[in-house]
C-alpha cells in the first residue's frame, strides 16, 4: 500500500490522524534495523546453499535512477526475485540496470553451482558456466511458439507440434511427481524425438522466408530450440527441476501491483527498502512467523533472518 493510503488505514483503525511522515519513517527504520542485522547477507547465504534457484526480473519507474556513487544509472532499473522453488525463501531486490554486471553484485550467482530456473535473457549467460545446469522457462518458450505461430499457422505449423510435445513432456513429469509413480520414459522420449523433427521443420521452414529485418522469428526461435535444447528439457531428468519459472513471475507481482497503486519510487533507497521489508516479511510468513510478530522481534532488536538449510515447520 502506498504511504498515503497506510496512514489512512492506520487513521481510520486507531480513531486518531496519522501523518505520512510517520509511516515512511516506521517502513525506513524497519528497513535499516533489518540492513544492519545482516538480512541480505543471511539471505544470500541461505539462497547459496540451495540446489535449485529461480530467477526473473521486472522493470520499474525510479524518479531518481542513480547508482550508489550519486551518478546516473546507465539504463532503467529493476527489481530482481531469487527465490526456491517451494514457497520459503523469496529476496527481492533492486538493481539499477538490467545487465549482467548488475546482476552479478547480487552476490548469489558468481560461482554458484546450482541450477537456475530462468528465462533466455543474455545477461543470465555469464553465469551459466559455473552453473550446475540451467532450465529455460518453457511457459514463456510455449508463448514464443505461439508468437510465431499467429505469424502464420499455416506455414508455422511446427510449433504448435513443439508445443504439444513440451506440454505431454510436462504432464508425465508432473504426473509422475504427483503420483509418485515412475515416469513413463517411452513416452516422454516420444515427446522429446516431436520436439526435435519439429524444431529441424522450423528451421526448414524459415530458413529462406523473407522478413523486413534480419531473419524471420520463426527461424530464429527454431535455431534457439536446437541449440539449447538441453536447457529447455533439463526438468525431465531432475525432479528438483520446475519446468516453468512462474514461481518468480508469481513473486514479482507484488512490486508490479505495487507501482500501479503508487506509480513509482522516488529514490532507489526507497526501492531498496521496499525489497528488504517485503523479502522479511513474505519469507518470515513462509516459515511461520506471523508479519506483526516479525516487526515486533526486528524493532525490538531481535530480527528473524534465513538460516541455510533451514525447515519450513508445519502449520498444522
Amino acid at each position: 500500500m502506498p504511504v498515503a493510503a497506510t496512514a489512512g488505514l492506520m487513521a481510520a483503525l486507531l480513531g486518531s490522524p496519522v501523518c505520512t511522515g510517520f509511516v515512511a519513517r516506521a517502513h525506513e527504520r524497519f528497513a535499516d534495523v533489518l540492513g544492519v542485522a545482516g538480512f541480505d547477507e543471511a539471505m544470500i547465504a541461505a539462497l547459496r546453499a540451495e540446489d535449485v534457484l529461480c530467477a526473473d526480473e521486472t522493470p520499474v519507474n525510479v524518479v531518481d535512477n542513480v547508482q550508489p556513487d550519486g551518478q546516473p544509472a546507465p539504463g532503467s532499473p529493476h527489481v530482481v526475485a531469487v527465490r526456491t522453488p517451494d514457497p520459503r525463501l523469496l529476496w527481492y531486490r533492486a538493481i539499477v540496470a538490467r545487465t549482467a554486471g548488475k546482476i552479478a553484485e547480487l552476490g548469489v550467482f558468481d560461482r554458484w553451482g546450482g541450477i537456475l530456473v530462468r528465462v533466455d535473457y543474455a545477461g543470465w549467460y555469464p553465469f551459466d558456466a559455473h552453473l550446475g545446469g540451467v532450465q529455460q522457462c518453457v511457459a514463456h518458450l510455449i508463448r514464443h511458439l505461439q508468437g510465431v505461430l499467429d505469424l502464420g499457422p499455416r506455414e508455422q505449423r511446427w510449433a504448435v507440434e513443439v508445443q504439444t510435445a513440451l506440454r505431454d513432456a510436462a504432464r508425465q513429469v508432473q504426473s509422475a511427481t504427483t503420483t509418485g509413480t515412475p515416469i513413463n520414459h517411452e513416452a516422454l522420449a516420444f515427446a522429446r524425438y516431436r520436439y526435435d523433427q519439429g524444431v529441424l521443420v522450423g528451421i526448414s521452414a524459415n530458413l529462406s522466408r523473407a522478413w523486413h529485418e534480419g531473419n524471420h522469428p520463426g527461424l530464429v526461435l527454431a535455431r534457439r530450440l536446437k541449440v539449447k535444447a538441453e536447457q529447455v528439457w533439463l526438468f525431465t531428468t531432475n525432479p528438483k527441476v520446475p519446468w516453468t519459472n512462474n514461481a518468480s513471475e508469481q513473486a514479482l507481482k507484488s512490486p508490479k501491483l505495487h507501482q500501479k497503486v503508487s506509480g513509482y519510487w522516488q529514490t532507489t533507497i526507497t526501492l531498496t527498502r521496499y525489497c528488504r521489508v517485503r523479502s522479511s516479511l513474505v519469507t518470515a510468513h513462509n516459515y511461520g512467523l506471523r508479519a506483526i510478530d516479525a516487526i515486533h522481534a526486528a524493532l525490538s532488536g531481535k530480527p528473524w533472518l534465513p538460516t541455510p538449510g533451514a525447515i519450513v515447520k508445519s502449520r498444522g
